[in-house]
């Protein structure tokens, strides 16, 4: 099959490019990517090009009357599981076992993997407002009560899911879609939680740290890192140190 290409937004304030690039990443799929700048005219002919939204992630191959283009990261990450992997991104399991699938235990674990994806696409939109993902800051901010509800609900999903696994398990074991849509809640918490004197429990922390040692989502930090672009739509609260070449650039 053709090789992708993936549209994405600037690696810094970009949760839904970072969740259809790790998803290729950790599932072995070959890809190229091309990065448009978010809110910006210049992205404007390549977004009306291949997507009816104006909005990235964007996973496009073929051409012509064969070209396929899948917009949303919840679309792209079921075709891919569909077309791309040999691993089963809801299990994190070889997709030709059928011992495994057919076990009562991994389809448990695949329909809740489902469930969390679907709420963290579909809900959780208090954290979401509140906390824009802003890997190069640590910022604090006041939190209502439906940013803290939220933020409650996800340390219950996470208790729940890594309750007697070993101290750097993912959400099911494996690594899964699971892990590719939580990852940028764990970089939210990471810019916002201590800094705004958000308690979070310590299979949280253990959990957050498991995934920000993970190669693919270290990789993207560092290039978020070397972005010079600031979008003020996507900057809250009070910032109180910045990381990556803005260092030294910021007035606090």
């Amino acid at each position: 099959m053709e090789k992708p290409l993936l549209i994405i937004g600037n690696r810094n304030y970009s949760s839904w490019s970072l969740r259809a690039w790790l998803l290729l990443k950790a599932f072995n799929v070959d890809f190229d990517e091309q990065l448009v700048e978010l809110f910006h005219p210049s992205a404007r002919p390549t977004l009306e090009a291949h997507s009816p939204t104006g909005k990235v992630p964007i996973l496009v191959y073929g051409e012509k009357d064969n070209k396929v283009t899948v917009w949303d990261t919840l679309a792209i990450a079921m075709h891919v599981n569909e077309y791309f992997t040999d691993i089963d991104i809801w299990t994190g399991t070889d997709k030709p076992n059928t011992e495994t699938r057919n076990n009562n235990q991994s389809r448990i674990n695949s329909a809740y993997c489902q469930s969390i994806v679907a709420e963290m696409h579909s809900g959780l939109t208090g954290i979401r407002n509140e906390m824009p993902m802003n890997i190069r800051a640590t910022a604090k901010i006041q939190p209502s009560s439906a940013c803290l509800a939220d933020i409650t609900r996800i340390e219950d999903i996470f208790d729940d899911c890594l309750k007697g696994r070993s101290a750097d398990s993912f959400l099911f074991g494996d690594f899964t879609a699971s892990d590719v849509f939580f990852a940028p809640v764990v970089l939210r918490l990471q810019t916002y939680a201590d800094a705004s004197d958000i308690a979070l429990q310590p299979l949280t922390k253990q959990y957050c740290q498991t995934m920000l040692n993970h190669p693919h989502i270290q990789a993207w930090q560092q290039s978020a890192l070397t972005e010079t672009r600031i979008i003020e739509e996507d900057e809250a609260g009070e910032i109180m140190s910045i990381a990556g070449v803005l260092a030294n650039n910021h007035s606090f």
